[in-house]
C-alpha cells in the first residue's frame, strides 16, 4: 500500500500534524490565520493524491506538495508574522516536501515515480 499511496501518505500525515499543531499550540484554539495553515495543508494532501503521475512527469505529486508549502511559508510569514511558534508551521512544511519528494508512488496508468522514462 506505502508502494502505491506513499507521497499521498506523507501528504496526509503532514496535513494532520498541521491540525495538531493549529489546534494544541498556543492559546488551545485554531486561529484565522491557523486554519488557512490547515486549509493549504489538506489542499496539499488532496492535491498530491488526484494528481496522476505521467511518464514524462514523475515529479507532479513533489511540485504540487512544493508549490502548496510554498504558499504554507508565505501564508505563515505574511499572515501571522514569524515568532517562535511559527517556526513548527515552517518545518511542517518543509517536511511535507521532503517527505512526498522521497515517498514512492503509483498511479492508475502503471507509472510509478522511481521508474526511469524509457525511450519507445
Amino acid at each position: 500500500m506505502f508502494q502505491t499511496y506513499g507521497k499521498a501518505l506523507v501528504a496526509v500525515v503532514a496535513a494532520a500534524l498541521t491540525v495538531a499543531y493549529g489546534a494544541l499550540s498556543g492559546d488551545q484554539h485554531i486561529d484565522p490565520d491557523e486554519a488557512v495553515q490547515i486549509a493549504i495543508a489538506a489542499a496539499t494532501a488532496v492535491g498530491v493524491y488526484l494528481v496522476p503521475l505521467a511518464p514524462q512527469y514523475r515529479w507532479g505529486k513533489t511540485a504540487i506538495a512544493v508549490v502548496l508549502s510554498v504558499l504554507q511559508v508565505l501564508t505563515t510569514v505574511i499572515l501571522g508574522g514569524l515568532d517562535s511558534g511559527e517556526w513548527i508551521a515552517l518545518l511542517l512544511a518543509a517536511a511535507t516536501v521532503l517527505g512526498v519528494g522521497v515517498a514512492p508512488a503509483a498511479s492508475d496508468n502503471g507509472v510509478r515515480s522511481r521508474t526511469p522514462v524509457t525511450a519507445d
